[in-house]
């Protein structure tokens, strides 16, 4: 495995279908959240930590499938979640989390220590049905922030409608997988054309 390549695999989870726990409810545990929420309204998620923030409970109480619970940490706080999100700003309490989630054979996300985590949580661009997510490696938030905020730019409102008439043409095309992919190509040909005489 090469050391300065991005290795990662990404993929997209749907987490209303997911049992979601975040470990803190301060700064940390208010960013992750409202990141979860805004890209999966509908998450199933737990969040428990000995002090809730103010607009943690906020965040919370605008969406029926969050669950606080004010408790200090504990490892049996991981069994009934399938993502693990350790929000806090203790290394050895983060630790600790990991070593649990391990045991347990759960997913771990720890909050900028990279070192812990089996997943990142990208920066992520997404027009209606259109989703792209951003990753550094967890070596830089900041471009990934940057590379977020250009292709929301770029990006034009419009390819929502295009996505739901390519999704039609694909429908409405009677023939084999090759056949289809070689008209959908020919028809997506001229984005490409368009773009490059903008350029």
């Amino acid at each position: 495995m090469s050391a300065d390549k991005n290795n990662l695999f990404p993929v997209f989870f749907k987490l209303e279908e997911l049992r979601v726990l975040i470990i803190g409810a301060g700064e940390i545990g208010y960013e992750k959240l409202n990141t979860v929420l805004h890209n999966s309204p509908a998450a199933n998620v737990t969040v428990a930590a000995s002090f809730i923030k103010k607009g943690v409970r906020e965040l919370a109480f605008k969406h029926k499938h969050v669950q606080l619970i004010q408790t200090s940490y504990h490892p049996e706080l991981l069994d009934n979640s399938d993502l693990i999100i350790a929000a806090v700003n203790d290394i050895d309490l983060a630790e600790r989390i990991r070593k649990d989630a391990k045991q347990k054979g759960k997913l771990l996300n720890a909050a900028d220590k990279p070192s812990l985590c089996d997943f990142y949580l990208g920066s992520v661009v997404t027009k209606g049905d259109v989703k792209i997510a951003i990753s550094t490696n967890g070596k830089s938030p900041t471009l990934a922030r940057r590379l977020k905020e250009f292709f929301n730019e770029v990006l034009p409102e419009e390819i929502e409608s295009l996505t739901n008439n390519l999704n039609t043409i694909r429908n409405n095309i009677q023939s084999g997988l090759k056949e289809r992919i070689k008209k959908l190509n020919e028809i997506t040909a001229s984005l490409v054309e368009d773009n490059e005489q903008t350029i």
